[in-house]
């Protein structure tokens, strides 16, 4: 190539001049800034295939099989939820939405309430979108494209039901659940042992009950699955819940449940394994 094409990036015949110290660090800063960047966007990736892994074991085990010609061809979901929002969810009482959340529910329906944890970045609103799980995979609160999305309810469960299972991405820049690791330490643990969840009706405390890593299992597994646990009012599953969390737990908080008490889990992406996950348990005080 001769100098005339390289007339507009390097000075006539200095072309055997050795490169500044500020050229130096720059090109540094630039290989270093296109790491992160690369490394963010393939967490992210692995974060979103992990969350829809899920979902769609999930679907597989909680849709029923029929043994008839569907009128039509659908698309399953994560389970079988007649389309509704958080607050549509028929209370056993009439009940108003806090005034908090009274603006931002008018804003978005989909808002089924709001978690804090105490020591963490988490203080997200959490929404709620059956007819559509995966919504806020990768949305913000005006539903707009965001690649860190926001945390959601599982589509089985809605703010009536009794374990609450809660998702969000694992960020490497800090953001939704990548903090929530940080209860992989029993004495954060100790200086922060409530988690508080408001719905849209109630403002509402949970004790941490057990804190653990699992994964997302093969449908031929027969072993509990913390992701498909929402009636804690059923005596047996309950039990079972209980001594696969003791089982499982990074330590032991001593905090014990009733059968029929409310739960609330947290899970995000981990990757101590394949399809790998951190679960935070707590029961409301």
């Amino acid at each position: 190539m001769t100098n005339q094409n390289n007339g507009k990036y390097l000075p006539r015949n200095r072309k055997g001049r050795k490169n500044s110290p500020v050229s130096r660090i720059l090109l540094v800063v630039a290989l270093v800034s296109a790491l992160i960047f690369g490394v963010t966007v393939f967490s992210a990736l692995r974060n979103r295939i992990a969350l829809k892994r899920m979902s769609a074991e999930t679907a597989r085990e909680t849709t029923p099989i029929s043994t008839s010609a569907p009128a039509e061809t659908t698309v399953p979901t994560q389970a079988t939820v007649p389309p509704t929002t958080a607050a549509t969810v028929p209370p056993t009482e009439p009940r108003e939405i806090l005034p908090r959340f009274l603006e931002l529910y008018q804003k978005n329906p989909d808002l089924a309430g709001w978690l804090t944890i105490p020591g963490t970045r988490i203080d997200y609103p959490v929404m709620y979108s059956p007819d559509e799980p995966e919504r806020y995979l990768h949305a913000n609160f005006d539903a707009a494209y965001s690649f860190a999305g926001l945390p959601f309810l599982d589509a089985a469960c809605d703010t009536e039901s009794g374990n609450r299972i809660i998702y969000a991405h694992n960020m490497l820049d800090g953001s939704m659940f990548r903090t929530l690791l940080k209860y992989q330490q029993k004495d954060f643990w100790q200086r922060n042992p409530v988690i508080s969840f408001n719905t849209l009706y109630e403002e509402q405390e949970y004790e941490v009950v057990a804190a653990f890593y699992d994964k997302v299992y093969k449908k031929s597994d027969t072993n509990f699955k913390f992701y498909q646990f929402y009636d804690t009012s059923d005596q047996s599953s309950f039990d079972e819940a209980m001594a696969y969390y003791r089982e499982h737990a990074l330590y032991d908080t001593g905090v014990t449940a009733q059968c029929g008490d409310l739960f609330l889990t947290l899970v995000t992406c981990a990757y101590q394994t394949e399809n790998g996950r951190f679960v935070v348990v707590a029961r409301k005080k």
